[in-house]
């Protein structure tokens, strides 16, 4: 039966944190908002323990998170300030690039955040807002579209409407697959490993990265100065190696391959190795729907700027909508909407070529192309102004 006044203005799938902070961005409109998700926002956690996911968070995502409120709601315990970064190709030619936060005469180049606490966070942003429904544990089974409006039919058996449906519920969206909406999938030939790692010595502060053919190592600095977040990714089949590996094992063939920079590896958490496959989905924007986040596109994660492309997503498309809504528009319309895709579609496109190239440049193995990495790197390093726009560029300013 169709409903003439939709229950919502917009129903976000998906209450992960590029979902939330949608809904925190319009939180101050008075459009009707509804999320759905399957698994409850985690309200607190022992924290002797680091959650195996975490974001290097650009001071462009910063703003977003202090605009909508959700920044306040993170500790000074529960976020680790990163001044430098250090980066070097482990192979024959020894090149290196430092940044330093002084370099801008700015306090920090980003911050280390567990994706648990941003989940939070976000989740304490909105809940002062009666306009805004959480709808967790709650799964989508159906989705039908209309001229005027979407419905979700949820597992409780209840039908909701909206203006406006928003896919944010990953990369393995349930509601893309569900609007006909295909994805390009191009597998990088890596998978990524995830772990908090204990070490001898302090991290300085500092996100570490080395290079060499098999793939990035990186270690990001957490609260506690001698533990850090490891994203190692590398060859499938390396990966499944490493996997294999005990755990002392696995410590002294990270600590090998780091070449001791922070000392011994003394501790390893639980490992986890998942595929990194590039995927961009064939449109943004169709009538009555919106991608976001990972269910729009991803990317290696060897520059960190997957969550803060999804953070730059909802910014965008906050804008489209509270444009549309003040011109009392239906917010729905793919016209309408595509002032958003034509918007991010751009970055989108370049930050996915940018990290192919990246890693394709580092797997090379020729001597000539290990000199030439040398040398730019050597090159860059020795520019301050054009380490300043690489730093400006890399922390969203």
């Amino acid at each position: 039966m169709q409903s003439n006044n939709p229950d919502y203005d917009l129903i976000i799938v998906g209450g992960g944190m590029v979902g939330l902070a949608l809904a925190a961005r319009l939180a101050q409109t008075r459009l009707k908002i509804a999320i759905i998700d399957p698994k409850p926002v985690q309200m607190s956690w022992d924290k002797t323990e680091y959650d195996l996911r975490v974001s290097a968070i650009t001071r462009a995502s910063q703003q977003l998170l202090d605009g909508v409120g959700a920044w306040s709601h993170i500790e000074q315990d529960e976020k680790t300030a990163y001044r430098r970064m250090y980066v070097w190709d482990g192979e024959a030619s020894r090149g290196k690039i430092e940044f330093d936060a002084k370099l801008l005469a700015e306090p920090n180049l980003g911050y280390i955040i567990e994706n648990r606490v941003l989940r939070r966070s976000l989740f304490q942003a909105i809940k002062p807002y009666r306009s805004i429904d959480f709808l967790s544990p709650q799964k989508c089974t159906r989705v039908t579209y209309q001229s005027e409006q979407a419905i979700i039919e949820l597992a409780d058996g209840k039908s909701i409407y909206a203006k406006l449906l928003v896919a944010a519920d990953g990369a393995m969206s349930w509601l893309r697959k569900n609007s006909n909406i295909d994805i390009q999938q191009k597998p990088y030939g890596h998978k990524a490993i995830v772990a908090t790692i204990k070490t001898a010595k302090s991290h300085q502060d500092t996100a570490w990265q080395r290079f060499d053919h098999n793939g990035p190592l990186a270690f990001l600095p957490l609260t506690d100065e001698h533990h850090c977040s490891i994203v190692w990714s590398v060859k499938g089949d390396y990966a499944d190696q490493l996997m294999a590996l005990k755990g002392k094992e696995f410590l002294q063939r990270l600590e090998q391959t780091f070449e001791s920079t922070l000392g011994e590896c003394l501790e390893t958490s639980q490992r986890v190795a998942f595929p990194l496959i590039e995927r961009t989905a064939e449109c943004l924007v169709k009538d009555r729907i919106a991608l976001i986040g990972d269910a729009a596109h991803t990317i290696h994660p060897l520059a960190g700027q997957g969550v803060n492309l999804g953070f730059s997503d909802v910014e965008e498309l906050a804008q489209v909508i509270e444009r549309s809504n003040g011109k009392q528009q239906d917010i729905g319309l793919k016209r309408n909407l595509r002032p958003y895709e034509r918007a991010r579609k751009g970055e989108i496109f370049m930050m996915q070529k940018a990290m192919q190239g990246f890693k394709l440049l580092f797997e090379q193995q020729m001597p000539l192309v290990q000199m030439s990495r040398s040398y730019g790197l050597a090159l860059t390093n020795q520019h301050p102004l054009l380490k300043q726009q690489l730093i400006k560029q890399a922390m969203g300013l």
